[in-house]
């Protein structure tokens, strides 16, 4: 019976310790050089893996490619995330975070994307297990006119602010796109 009235205790004071052992992100004035080196060959490996969506290389990839990286960075920032993403969903599901579900992210990273213009990308919204409580939302970065099966996914949520990518049929979820994105007037999260 005294296990029963422990449990909830014991499991606030450990999640407080592993938020506590979380990677804390460092300020813009404080970035340390080999982070700033990290974020230079991440984007030019993400210019190289969406150059290959395009089949050559063009002055959208090398725009593309840094404006979501840098637009990841502010997001993060904004969002005030705390390690691990999972973590994060808790804060904002009680209310301390206001944004950084996997749905936000890929709402401000689609309404950056947009104001980019470009003519030879287009990026959706794509999900995985829609309808479930396990919903997954990203951004899915294709050549003008092509399916989402040969795609890349960005998602900025499954490494906590720091931006994954990889070709969709690599990737461990099941993308389609969103039934509701229209293009235009994206899906709402709450």
């Amino acid at each position: 019976m005294i296990w029963k009235k422990l449990t909830i205790p014991v499991l606030v004071v450990a999640l407080l310790f592993l938020n506590g052992c979380a990677a804390r992100r460092v300020s813009d004035d404080g970035m340390a050089e080999s982070v700033a080196l990290s974020n230079d060959r991440a984007a030019q490996q993400l210019e190289a893996d969406l150059t290959t969506l395009l089949g050559y290389r063009d002055d959208e990839t090398s725009r593309l490619a840094q404006t979501i990286l840098a637009e990841t960075d502010t997001l993060a920032r904004n969002y005030q995330v705390q390690p691990p993403a999972l973590w994060h969903n808790f804060l904002v599901n009680v209310g301390i975070r206001d944004r950084g579900l996997c749905c936000h992210w890929t709402q401000d990273l689609l309404r950056k994307i947009e104001m980019l213009q470009l003519q030879k990308y287009q990026a959706v919204w794509a999900v995985s297990r829609h309808g479930t409580w396990r919903e997954h939302s990203c951004v899915v970065v294709t050549a003008a006119g092509q399916g989402l099966a040969t795609g890349m996914v960005l998602d900025a949520w499954r490494d906590a602010g720091h931006l994954y990518w990889a070709r969709v049929a690599e990737d461990r979820y099941a993308w389609r796109r969103h039934p509701g994105d229209n293009g235009v007037a994206r899906i709402r999260c709450r």
